[in-house]
């Protein structure tokens, strides 16, 4: 999808100083793709006990060893 932004100097500069070499856009890709990982992290974390888990950890290790 091709986009147009306007990105301010000082910030794509310091993008591309931690990713010599790259394009501005494997930079900016590579930038958004590692915030939505961090993100979806994060998010993760945050539902850290909300969620019941019912741990059949010792009971698929009975199975295993049956077959």
């Amino acid at each position: 999808m091709r986009t147009t932004l306007d990105i301010d100097d000082e910030l794509l500069q310091a993008l591309l100083a931690r990713h010599p070499g790259v394009s501005k856009r494997a930079a900016v890709e590579r930038a958004i793709s590692e915030y939505l990982s961090t993100d979806a992290a994060a998010r993760t974390r945050a539902l850290r006990g909300r969620l019941p888990v019912d741990d059949t950890s010792e009971e698929l290790r009975r199975v295993d060893r049956r077959t």
